[in-house]
């Protein structure tokens, strides 16, 4: 199956790249979750939706990842 890296003829360097860049972004996308429910615990309000989307996130991850290392 191609992926965007294919798609893009990268080398193993830019693909290493490639995946350091999209680990860093899963980083600040999971720094600004946290920030968003501390921010809401902070003016009392409880961010019930935001707090229930970690494990479905992880789960969701976890599931792809098993799907993709079956093969």
């Amino acid at each position: 199956m191609k992926n965007e890296m294919d798609a893009l003829g990268m080398d193993e360097r830019q693909r290493q790249s490639w995946l350091l860049a999209n680990r860093a972004t899963l980083m600040i996308v999971g720094l600004v979750w946290l920030f968003m429910i501390a921010r809401d615990l902070y003016y009392e309000e409880v961010p019930y939706f935001l707090i229930i989307m970690v494990p479905v996130f992880a789960t969701v991850r976890f599931m792809a990842y098993k799907y993709y290392n079956r093969k």
